[in-house]
Formats: C-alpha cells, sequence, structure tokens
C-alpha cells in the first residue's frame, strides 16, 4: 500500500467563513497514520467561541499573528504570536479576538474526524441573514461534543 504525502501550501485547500473569521482546513479525516485535524483561524475582531467543554476532543491552540484572548480552566490569557495553549478533554475553554486586527491561530484538534464537519454546519447558519440562531447553534454544539458553559454572543 503506497500512501503519499499531504502538502497543503498558503492560500489553499478548504476555507470557510464565520462572519469573516476564515478557517482554512490543513489537515481533516482519519488517516492511515493517525493524526490530528489542523485548522487555520484568521479571526476578525470582535470573534469569540465562548467558553465551552469538549469529553473527547483535545485541542491545541498555536497563536501565529496579533493576539487571542484564551480562556483554559481558571486561566485566562492573552497570547501573542508563538504562545501555545493545550486543552485537555473535560477542560472549559473559549477564544476569541475582541479588539485590534485580525489575528491568526493554528488549531490542532485531536482526535481527527470528529469536530471537522461541526465548522462547515456553523458557517451555513451563519450564513443566514440577521442575528445567529442561537437555538440551532447550541444544537449542533451538542451534536459535536460541545457543551456551551457561557453566553453566546452575537
Amino acid at each position: 500500500m503506497s500512501v503519499d504525502a499531504i502538502v497543503v501550501q498558503s492560500n489553499e485547500g478548504k476555507a470557510l467563513s464565520l462572519r469573516g473569521t476564515r478557517v482554512a482546513y490543513k489537515a481533516e479525516g482519519e488517516r492511515p497514520g493517525g493524526g490530528p485535524t489542523v485548522l487555520e483561524f484568521t479571526a476578525a475582531p470582535g470573534f469569540g467561541t465562548g467558553d465551552h467543554v469538549h469529553s473527547r476532543i483535545e485541542e491545541i491552540f498555536y497563536v501565529v499573528e496579533g493576539e487571542f484572548q484564551i480562556r483554559a480552566g481558571d486561566q485566562m490569557l492573552r497570547a501573542g504570536a508563538g504562545d501555545v495553549v493545550l486543552v485537555p478533554p473535560g477542560v472549559p475553554h473559549g477564544f476569541g479576538n475582541p479588539e485590534g486586527g485580525p489575528a491568526k491561530m493554528v488549531l490542532i484538534i485531536s482526535p481527527a474526524g470528529v469536530h471537522e464537519r461541526y465548522f462547515e454546519e456553523l458557517a451555513e447558519l451563519l450564513a443566514k441573514p440577521g442575528p445567529p440562531d442561537a437555538q440551532a447553534i447550541s444544537e449542533l454544539r451538542r451534536r459535536y461534543d460541545t457543551e456551551q458553559v457561557s453566553p453566546l454572543t452575537a
């Protein structure tokens, strides 16, 4: 059996918009060698996930440009370029870009294949005109191992 390397260059691959925040897929799906899902977030000012918790997913946040506000358990951080935050399953967390210009991070999610379709479905919900449908987002999160622990903001 032959397995080829995966190469996704800058500005290539699947990308979607969450009302101005770009999510670019760099590696996704279960692969023969295992490995995580890798996403690149370019977050618009005002973007925020709200605090939430996963029962099965580990997330690693690596800030590339700008600053993110990241909650990880009891810690609230201003994370800048080069900072890394690892959030194991069961730890409440959230991230956002509350002010300033765009900020970019790489989000590494393990295991692969659990949470990828979530962002696609969220983009579909957010593409509808008007305020986000909080009930639909809540139902979506429940289907993808995400329990919201703080109120969602528009």
